[in-house]
């Protein structure tokens, strides 16, 4: 059953309860915007603490001073409960904040939530009194509504708790069925602390930004084996039926207007679904009419290779569609299949490319590299694919990183080839190889393929001369000639984040946020 706010607000003259929420490099975090706003609408006072911005490649412990900023806020308000959402990888981050708050406010009750305590509730719930599994809007009314009033809060669907010694597990509560129950994220400014460079600001960090983040759906319809709904899929007992839910377009177009309305810097909105559109045709048609008019700011979106198809981009385009992003991950119909559990999409993808020669959209191809189970052959069907393709495009590259319970994680675990040490939470690796930077070690092998992947995309390099190197591999990846490529490659990679950082500049994008994330030369990411 979902909470309601009517039923679990405050009585006259009660004393108020304050939630401090807090994440960990994640200005752009919608989880718990959406957490503190069902919170607020439920009668609670929520402050929300942004400890650092995300930063490609360049993640580090926050300072001394940072930590007791953020003690600071703790204090003032007062908190009766805090929550500290996290995905993996900042596992270790998670861990030494909470033990520098516990120190400071010993009797403040801790829940944790996120990606991370979902994966992994049972390793984390010893360092907290509460981890809460999975959606957690209804779970944190629950938490904080039995802390409020005294009640059992041992018994509460999603929520493990740590009491005098014992630990209580509780299934989660069915999916939130109905996503027009959610309220809008609270992107209020005077309850927002944002925490960078040992200084603190009250604001909503995210207004800083040009480009606007928002969620159409929960879930997915697919089941990659790298991906974190594998894991929520097995939290839920789900098999696909209901997992995938959509929100509808008044909802969507009720959250854009407010953000119109608030946020002054907005030139893009990015439709960061999963997958994005794949909602029916009547939802199809409602959008269609209604966007242009009531919203009409420029939008891109992720879709997946079956759902590229020219008449719905055409009519997506006409509503202020201009840069689509797909995933190809490998252009090995094996690795595709056997490795990531996707079906092969290439042939839609090249398709796609050829129609796009007409709509002129922009694209990014995402790819994944430093996978231990391709082969040679594998990767050399990449590069092949991504030179079939038309230009021009770009390329997100992300380095494979292995995230807890995963299929692929307990596949690698099984097969002897991966450490339980490397998998995120007690590795750090996407602390510094998430999107991919070239100064990461790797093979020469993975040299010379990432340097021609990176070529690939460039326009600026003839096919011809891509296809000469891939001719001539076993020359180039001699450790004495290997360097020289991949420098070639280094060099047109910068050459080609100059021209997107003017293009960023020019459509009034380019903020000074978008160069904190981007901007380090040395770790510059490919594309």
């Amino acid at each position: 059953m979902v909470a309601s706010p009517e039923n679990v607000s405050p009585k006259a003259g009660q004393k108020p309860f304050n939630v401090v929420l807090m994440t960990i490099y994640s200005v752009e975090n919608a989880g718990i915007r959406y957490v503190s706003a069902a919170l607020d609408r439920a009668g609670f006072d929520t402050s929300v603490i942004f400890l650092r911005d995300w930063r490609h490649n360049m993640l580090d412990m926050p300072t001394e001073k940072e930590i007791q900023l953020a003690l600071g806020v703790i204090r003032e308000k007062k908190a009766d409960l805090i929550g500290l959402g996290f995905m993996s990888s900042l596992f270790p981050m998670a861990k030494e904040v909470t033990r520098r708050i516990k120190e400071a406010f010993p009797d403040i009750p801790i829940v944790w939530g996120g990606i991370h305590p979902t994966s992994c509730p049972e390793e984390c719930i010893p360092h907290v009194d509460y981890v809460c599994v999975g959606e957690g809007e209804v779970a944190a009314i629950d938490l904080a509504t039995a802390m409020r009033d005294g009640t059992d809060d041992t018994t509460i669907p999603n929520v493990y708790a740590n009491k005098n010694g014992k630990i209580y597990v509780n299934k989660p509560r069915p999916l939130i069925k109905d996503m027009d129950w959610l309220p809008y994220p609270d992107t209020r400014d005077e309850n927002k602390y944002y925490i960078e460079g040992d200084k603190m600001t009250i604001e909503e960090p995210w207004k800083r930004g040009a480009e606007y983040r928002i969620y159409f759906s929960r879930g997915c319809p697919y089941n990659c084996s790298y991906c974190y709904v594998s894991i929520l899929r097995d939290v839920y007992d789900e098999k696909g039926k209901e997992f995938y839910r959509a929100r509808s377009v008044e909802h969507i177009l009720g959250e854009l207007e407010h953000m119109k309305a608030t946020f002054p810097k907005i030139a893009r909105i990015k439709v960061d679904d999963d997958t994005s559109f794949a909602f029916g045709q009547e939802w199809m048609d409602e959008f269609l009419a209604k966007y242009p008019s009531r919203i009409g700011i420029p939008f891109e979106c992720l879709l997946i290779p079956p759902m590229l198809r020219e008449d719905m981009l055409t009519k997506l385009k006409e509503a202020g569609l201009i840069r689509v992003q797909t995933g190809i991950e490998s252009g090995s119909s094996k690795e595709s299949k056997e490795l990531h559990n996707r079906s092969p999409g290439n042939q839609a993808i090249l398709k796609f490319g050829e129609f796009n020669k007409k709509l002129q959209m922009d694209i990014v191809y995402d790819v994944i590299i430093d996978n231990p189970y391709a082969t040679e052959e594998m990767k050399l069907e990449t590069a092949e694919f991504l030179l079939e393709l038309p230009r021009p495009y770009s390329i997100y590259f992300y380095s494979l990183n292995y995230f807890p319970h995963t299929s692929l994680t307990r596949k690698m675990l099984a097969d002897g080839l991966l450490d339980p040490n490397e998998v995120e939470g007690r590795a750090t690796k996407s602390w510094r190889q998430f999107r991919v930077s070239m100064d990461w070690p790797r093979s020469d092998e993975d040299k010379f393929y990432l340097a021609i992947y990176c070529l690939a995309s460039k326009n600026f390099v003839p096919k011809s001369f891509i296809r000469k190197l891939i001719d001539e591999r076993e020359y180039w990846k001699k450790p004495e000639n290997i360097d020289r490529m991949y420098y070639l490659a280094w060099g047109a990679n910068y050459l080609r984040m100059a021209h997107v950082g003017w293009q960023y500049w020019r459509r009034g994008e380019l903020t000074w946020f978008k160069v904190k994330q981007y901007g380090s030369l040395k770790k510059m990411i490919s594309q």
